[in-house]
């Protein structure tokens, strides 16, 4: 993680309005901007005209509130398509779905989140409900477990330090402790499982996805309604999700003979 040596205040100020803007999901006015970054209107009133000049946000002319702009998606797009482990994933993942009727998620981690880059949704009238570049947080999610598996004790703390661990549901793991021990089963079994522990009635099952070097980058899972992945199915499909990351680890690069 960063230290914070090297960084450009005025950059670092107008990556946080982006953030703000797609994690609230709202236009927001320079006094709630202001509030929350912590900086003056004046201050802030020169990054917004940049940002606004740019195309990375638009102003409503009627409220004078802010939303993000278009450009933002040409840049976000180009990432995902640029993705390597993208692009050879979706044909895997598709076949994956295909084979037992549920969404299917690839995930990465990202400054202590898990974030999606892809997915394949279910044909089922009931499915789970995701969106691409949504952020959720690790401790309580399968794929979002799978990750911290493969990182070292001092990553994790710093990301348990950093979010603590809330509670979302009965199921969710809030004791660090308790956690690692979770975390140790989940290396030795091979992959992980979310319980209904960020949400009632969902569960999946996750895998972890490699690279060249063997270092887990990625994770995919099955994700579904409860009374559609009973606990005793659960094995049988993580047979399913095991095979389908190693394959995609394969296509990346990762050699395990």
């Amino acid at each position: 993680m960063n230290n914070g040596k090297g960084i450009i205040k005025s950059i670092n100020k107008a990556l946080d309005v982006l953030e703000i803007l797609a994690q609230e999901k709202r236009s927001m006015g320079v006094t709630e901007l202001s509030r929350i970054l912590k900086v003056n209107k004046s201050t802030l009133h020169g990054t917004l005209c940049t940002l606004l000049n740019r195309g990375y946000l638009e102003q409503d002319p009627e409220n004078g509130k802010y939303k993000l702009g278009i450009a933002i998606l040409g840049i976000a797009n180009a990432a995902l398509q640029s993705m390597d482990l993208r692009n050879k994933a979706k044909p895997i993942i598709k076949r994956l779905s295909e084979e037992h009727n549920e969404t299917v998620h690839m995930v990465v981690m990202r400054q202590g989140k898990v974030v999606y880059i892809e997915k394949q949704e279910s044909a089922q009238s009931i499915r789970i409900h995701t969106e691409i570049g949504k952020s959720l947080p690790a401790h309580c999610t399968g794929v979002g477990k799978v990750l911290l598996a493969w990182m070292t004790p001092g990553e994790r703390k710093e990301i348990i330090k950093k979010y603590g661990l809330p509670r979302f549901t009965l199921n969710t793991i809030t004791d660090e402790e308790t956690l690692e021990r979770h975390l140790a089963n989940i290396r030795k079994k091979g992959y992980a499982i979310d319980n209904e522990e960020i949400e009632e009635g969902l569960r999946c099952v996750a895998a972890p996805i490699r690279n060249y070097s063997g270092k887990v980058v990625a994770a995919i899972s099955i994700a579904g309604p409860s009374i559609r992945m009973p606990l005793n199915k659960l094995e049988e499909m993580a047979q399913s999700v095991m095979k389908a990351a190693l394959e995609i680890s394969r296509a990346i690069g990762y050699n395990n003979k």
